[in-house]
C-alpha cells in the first residue's frame, strides 16, 4: 500500500510544542504503558512541570523518556530536534549541517551535533536485524484530549518496530490491520527474527 506523504503541515499538527513532543517519545517507548521501578507494575505516569521526565501517580518515581536516546544530556529543544529529523527524513537529496543550521536557527556547533546525531540513527536501507523485534501500534497527534487508540478523532497510525537493545523504526501508515503492518515488517525486519506483538 503507497504510504501517505507526511507534509509540513503535518508535522506542525503532531508536534505544536515541546511537551507533544516529549509525549510522543513517551508513548514511543511504552506503548503498552510505564513499569515503575519501584512498583514493580504498569502504573500511570503523569507530566513533571518544567521537567522532561514523568513522575509514578503510586510511589512519585520519575522517568526519563530522553535517556538512552540521541537526546540524552541535549539541552537544544525538543520542537528542535523533531523538526531536525523531519526535514532530514524528507530531503530527498540530503541535508547539510549548515542548511541544518538555517532552518532550525541553532548554532552550527549545534546543528552539526545534531547532523551526526540523526545520521547515525536514519537509515532506512539497513533492515531491523537480530533474534528479536517487537512491533506495535500507536495514535499520536490529534486536536484535542479524550479518547486514545482506534476511533479517537483525528489521530495518526504509527507503526513501530524495535530491535532490542538496537534499532527504532516508526512508519506512518493509514491503517494497522495485518493486511498493512504484515508487508512493513517482511520489507523492514530481517527474515528469520523473532517477532513480538499483540
Amino acid at each position: 500500500m503507497k504510504q501517505h506523504q507526511y507534509t509540513i503541515m503535518d508535522f506542525k499538527r503532531d508536534f505544536p510544542n515541546d511537551e507533544a513532543c516529549l509525549e510522543w517519545l513517551k508513548i514511543s517507548r511504552w506503548p503498552n504503558g510505564i513499569t515503575c521501578d519501584k512498583c514493580q507494575k504498569v502504573t500511570k505516569h503523569h507530566h513533571v512541570s518544567n521537567r522532561k521526565a514523568y513522575a509514578c501517580d503510586v510511589c512519585g518515581n520519575h522517568i526519563y523518556p530522553m535517556v538512552g536516546t540521541i537526546l540524552e544530556k541535549s539541552a537544544t529543544f525538543l520542537g528542535t530536534w523533531f523538526h531536525a529529523v523531519f526535514l532530514m527524513a524528507n530531503t530527498r537529496c540530503g541535508i547539510s549541517a549548515k542548511q541544518l543550521q538555517r532552518e532550525t536557527g541553532v548554532t552550527y556547533k549545534t546543528a552539526w551535533r545534531m547532523f551526526k546525531q540523526i545520521s547515525s540513527i536514519l537509515n532506512d536501507d539497513v533492515s531491523l536485524e537480530g533474534s528479536s523485534v517487537e512491533v506495535d501500534e500507536t495514535y499520536i497527534g490529534g486536536r484535542s484530549r479524550g479518547k486514545r487508540g482506534r476511533g479517537a478523532e483525528g489521530k495518526t497510525p504509527v507503526v513501530g518496530m524495535v530491535q532490542r537493545k538496537g534499532r527504532v523504526k516508526a512508519i506512518r501508515t493509514l491503517m494497522v490491520d495485518s493486511a498493512t503492518v504484515m508487508p512493513l515488517i517482511k520489507e523492514n525486519v530481517q527474515q528469520g527474527s523473532t517477532i513480538y506483538t499483540d
